[in-house]
């Protein structure tokens, strides 16, 4: 048994390098992660922090912060079509059973989204796009070998995202526990604005070095004469 945990550990450690080397971009991107937490019976879920769960037990939501585009909500298994995720009894997402694709739009700008894949294949794919401007492809082929794997997406602050498109052209990718985490952006320091008292000070002190100039003018002038005299 130990011998099999450690050969589990083992592929795993390997497939995560192996990710870590296909997914690998520059440094103001994406960084691409595997784990989560196992509940028998539900699948596994996000540990992320600050991030919040789609588990689809009240289907998918099609209106609010968060909206599906033609979800297809199933449980159990039906051959051909699709199959549930390992350790999960509940209701998953199925793409490429009855449509090609589904897209998921956010109103707010995040920073992680995360999702239970089921059986990886080639021809799975997920897109993270920028409102219509695509920011990254992941092809199914980066993660095939696993049965079932929890996929974390993270960006940083020059690659929020706001839509996220799972893509299959043959049955099926099964999804489970979507989670995602509203980007924070920062505020830029707002410039202070003077006060109307001390708009007058400044208006009366302007006021005040132009008639200075002009008398100094005027001296100059003076003196001028008296030396040219």
């Amino acid at each position: 048994m130990n011998q099999m945990n450690n050969l589990q550990k083992l592929s795993i450690t390997l497939l995560s390098g192996v990710i870590a080397a296909i997914c690998a971009m520059p440094a103001n991107a994406f960084q691409v992660t595997l784990g989560g937490t196992l509940v028998p019976g539900k699948g596994v879920f996000s540990d992320v922090p600050g991030a919040t769960t789609i588990d689809f037990e009240s289907g998918a939501p099609i209106s609010g912060p968060v909206v599906y585009s033609s979800p297809y909500v199933v449980s159990g298994s039906q051959f051909a079509l699709y199959g549930t995720p390992n350790n999960d009894l509940t209701k998953y997402l199925t793409v490429g059973s009855f449509s090609k694709s589904v897209t998921i739009t956010f109103d707010q700008l995040i920073d992680y989204f995360g999702l239970y894949l089921g059986s990886p294949d080639s021809y799975n794919s997920i897109a993270l796009y920028k409102d219509s401007t695509l920011l990254k492809l992941f092809p199914g082929s980066n993660f095939v070998g696993n049965s079932s794997v929890y996929l974390n997406f993270f960006a940083n602050s020059d690659e929020y995202f706001n839509k996220v498109s799972i893509f299959s052209q043959s049955p099926a990718a099964e999804t489970d526990n979507h989670a995602y985490r509203f980007a924070t952006l920062e505020t830029p320091p707002a410039q202070s604005v003077p006060e109307p008292s001390s708009m007058l000070g400044l208006l009366a002190f302007g006021t005040f070095g132009i008639a200075s100039r002009l008398k100094r003018k005027q001296q100059q002038k003076v003196l001028n004469s008296v030396v040219n005299d």
